[in-house]
């Protein structure tokens, strides 16, 4: 049975609905009547299969050969037979334990499908989530993530509780703002404000590392920070990956929408409960917390400053010299809790 504890999650209702039906094969039900884009929520019986699927004139070519080995997510072309000429894209799991979390990644991909314009477009997304996803599911069945990755995500559930803390109560928009497992440009981002989170080591305190022009672009955006965590990693001393995500889960224990929420970004990051014994090992231990406002002279480069034919830029910055910036912990968190 799913249990529907996402807030606003309708890929689950539609699959509730669509199993209770019990047809044999795959069967399909439309996600919204008010685009011109089409997707379906889908579900397979009796294999017990659930996904979307995207329609799209089969004038426009999708190359399967990078999924043909993929296990999870199952990725499929079928004739659509509710329209002349149009083939399904679908992509579907069979995993009930990870239904919740492949749901919330349902609810994303579809919402950005239907942000683009054309059906062109939306394929070329749609492809690009499923090359993400599975990257993801790999990543989940194999090898867990990389130190690097494990230290990233913990500098980012380290501000995450932090906010919790400072507000009791409105959990779910807390957790919504964060958008750092779905690779997004910042990792917490408000209505008007956007929060970056660089965690470093004691290998290297003293430098971040900007990923791409627009990071720590504050044109489309009325207030940036920037939210340095420097850390010391032992084996021993200090707090584990896992031991703070469980502190976070009993913040949120009694909001289950919250809950669950937090639960499929985890799983988005590519941090599953089954490998927890992957993370044991290693420790952090705070050294210091820093928040900076990017705005002004602040170093950094900004998009419109690049050069025609420039982009994708990687570059590092010296602590040192934007110190002048610093904010407080209560400056960021007021602003970042205020807002929404």
């Amino acid at each position: 049975m799913i249990i529907n504890i996402l807030m606003n999650n309708k890929v689950l209702d539609i699959w509730s609905i669509l199993k209770s039906e019990k047809q044999v094969g795959l069967t399909k039900r439309l996600y919204s009547a008010n685009t011109k884009i089409v997707v379906y929520c889908i579900y397979q019986y009796p294999e017990d299969c659930y996904g979307i699927a995207l329609s799209f004139p089969k004038s426009i070519k999708f190359n399967l050969d990078p999924f043909s080995s993929v296990l999870d997510p199952i990725v499929e072309i079928y004739e659509d037979g509710s329209f002349e000429d149009c083939m399904l894209l679908c992509a579907k799991i069979k995993h009930c334990n990870k239904i919740n979390e492949f749901s919330y990644l349902c609810e994303n991909v579809i919402k950005a499908i239907f942000e683009e314009k054309t059906i062109a477009d939306a394929v070329q997304t749609f492809g690009n989530t499923l090359l993400r996803w599975k990257n993801l599911f790999e990543c989940i069945r194999c090898i867990g993530l990389s130190k690097e990755e494990q230290q990233g995500l913990y500098g980012e559930l380290r501000f995450l509780k932090k906010c919790l803390n400072f507000v009791a109560g409105s959990y779910y928009s807390i957790v919504y703002n964060y958008v750092g497992p779905n690779k997004s440009l910042r990792d917490f981002q408000g209505k008007d404000w956007a929060v970056e989170v660089k965690t470093t080591s004691t290998n290297n305190p003293q430098s971040l590392i900007i990923n791409g022009e627009r990071q720590l672009d504050d044109t489309m955006v009325n207030t940036l920070f920037l939210y340095h965590c420097s850390v010391e990693v032992s084996k021993q001393t200090g707090e584990t990956l896992p031991e703070i995500v469980n502190s976070i889960k009993e913040i949120l224990i009694d909001d289950v929408a919250a809950y669950s929420l937090f639960s499929a970004k985890l799983f988005e990051a590519g941090y599953v409960e089954e490998q927890i014994y992957l993370y044991t090992s290693r420790h952090y231990q705070s050294r210091k917390d820093s928040y900076y406002h990017v705005k002004d002279t602040f170093p950094r480069i900004r998009e419109n400053e690049l050069r025609e034919g420039v982009g994708n830029v990687k570059y590092f910055i010296n602590i040192s010299s934007f110190e002048s910036y610093g904010v407080t912990e209560q400056e960021v968190l007021s602003k970042c809790m205020c807002d929404d």
